[in-house]
């Protein structure tokens, strides 16, 4: 995969436009496309979201969510604030947060008050990620990023590549299939 390069990513973001979330020298390396409107998402994250926490505490794997934003509007002011909380060292505690405040997709949830909210729930309540959550500091960045990964993630979320290689899409939702995976 080619770095991104030509764009100033947030901080904290890899030359991919990623976040990697664990050990950077574990053994295995999976990435993660991920929109945080996607119900899909959702129910993986509740599924094996528990499984990969804990790999990620044993350094078996790091884990690099590429963030996608399709899903209208509320998509890309969540990843706004998802690459707000990367530069503050508290990207997965937000994302996670947002999974489990999703609101239906297309309904105009994720609004600016909104994600200042579930910002101040994860401890977020610095003025640098409020202002950027109301400036939208990152939008131009993350819809760009999106087209990117558009051709990386062909067939929509969640969808999975461990060490290179595509990760069945069962798997994803299929955690003791997942974690023997992640193993081997």
């Amino acid at each position: 995969m080619e770095p991104l390069g030509t764009r100033a990513a947030p901080s904290r973001h890899t030359p991919d436009g990623g976040v990697l979330v664990g050990e950077k020298g574990a053994p295995h390396r999976l990435v993660i496309f991920e929109d945080p409107q996607c119900p899909h998402c959702r129910q993986f994250e509740e599924v094996s979201g528990e499984m990969l926490l804990r790999e990620l505490s044993a350094a078996t794997v790091s884990i690099e969510y590429r963030m996608r934003c399709f899903l209208g509007i509320e998509s890309v002011r969540a990843d706004n604030a998802l690459a707000l909380a990367a530069e503050l060292g508290q990207f997965n505690d937000l994302r996670l947060h947002l999974f489990a405040a999703q609101p239906p997709e297309r309904t105009g949830g994720f609004t600016i008050p909104d994600l200042i909210e579930l910002g101040k729930q994860v401890d977020l309540d610095s003025p640098q990620y409020e202002q950027g959550v109301r400036e939208g500091r990152y939008i131009r960045w993350v819809v760009e990023v999106n087209q990117d990964f558009k051709g990386r993630d062909p067939e929509g979320t969640p969808a999975a590549f461990l060490d290179g290689q595509p990760v069945h899409r069962g798997l994803l939702y299929d955690p003791s299939s997942l974690r023997g995976l992640l193993r081997a």
